[in-house]
């Protein structure tokens, strides 16, 4: 054992352990806040990308069941016959197409 463990610790030098003490555990809290900021940054703009792609791929489906003749039912996203009233996946009812743009085109 150590001198300084057989000699009794007076007050003063308790009161100046507990004062390090809390500004080593405050100092510790501060470095995880600027972690968990760093974090969440990084979270927020790779959340950003992944709704981007996430809105490119939405809008090719779109696309592509245009060219196939084919509507994407909006509550589970099935592709289903341009003519068909009701979802063949879940029975949701599909938004009616506008027939007129296709005879304008006159692609019908």
């Amino acid at each position: 054992m150590s001198l300084e463990s057989n000699r009794q610790i007076t007050q003063e030098e308790i009161s100046r352990m507990e004062k390090d003490l809390c500004k080593m555990e405050y100092a510790l809290y501060e470095q995880y806040c600027e972690i968990g900021k760093g974090f969440l940054e990084t979270a927020e703009q790779e959340n950003k990308k992944i709704n981007r792609l996430v809105d490119r791929i939405i809008e090719t489906h779109q696309k592509l069941a245009e060219a196939k003749k084919e509507k994407c039912c909006p509550e589970c996203a099935e592709h289903n016959d341009w003519d068909s009233l009701y979802c063949k996946r879940c029975g949701e009812k599909l938004p009616l197409v506008d027939d007129t743009k296709e005879d304008e085109d006159g692609t019908e």
